[in-house]
């Protein structure tokens, strides 16, 4: 399948299933929900560090927990996100949660680790709301959408192009 092709269907699914809801579920929840699925392979719980936008960029700490759709393997990650575009304001440490989806080969919980890009946009004023989607990861093949409301997490407006990078915690 060419690169364009995965892309495309990436955006297509992500778009649709970020407008599925806003209210934020446990990763139990999300894999109990999306058990019949073909490409949902589990969900990836991040703690994101907290930041301050400086108008056009913001870079942001990763520690994650990926867990497979059947609650069962589970793996450690960090990285970052960067995000470009317009981003003003803070945003306080939060956590979210990623529904995952393989477009190929990739299924294990020790799979993901790679770089990621896709878009952004989040309102935060006092509560933060707002969705992600990603694309990338080993060999193209992983998407990544993050949708809800955050309680307390501080005051920013962030709309742009994001790049998370993870990696496996030894």
């Amino acid at each position: 399948m060419k690169l364009t092709t995965k892309a495309a269907i990436a955006a297509t699914f992500a778009l649709s299933l970020g407008a599925c809801g806003m209210s934020q579920s446990t990763p139990q929840q999300l894999n109990t929900t999306n058990a019949n699925s073909r490409i949902y392979i589990g969900s990836l719980s991040c703690n994101v560090g907290g930041s301050t936008g400086y108008v056009l960029a913001s870079r942001k700490s990763l520690d994650c927990v990926f867990l497979d759709k059947d609650g069962v393997q589970s793996a450690q990650y960090t990285g970052t996100i960067n995000k470009v575009g317009i981003d003003i304001g803070y945003t306080k440490a939060v956590h979210t949660i990623w529904r995952v989806y393989s477009l190929g080969s990739v299924r294990g919980p020790r799979d993901l680790s790679g770089t990621y890009v896709g878009e952004q946009g989040t309102v935060a004023a006092g509560s933060q709301a707002g969705g992600n989607w990603i694309y990338g990861g080993p060999s193209a093949e992983i998407g990544m959408v993050s949708s809800g409301v955050i309680q307390d997490a501080g005051y920013n407006l962030a709309t742009g192009v994001a790049e998370m990078s993870i990696k496996l915690k030894q």
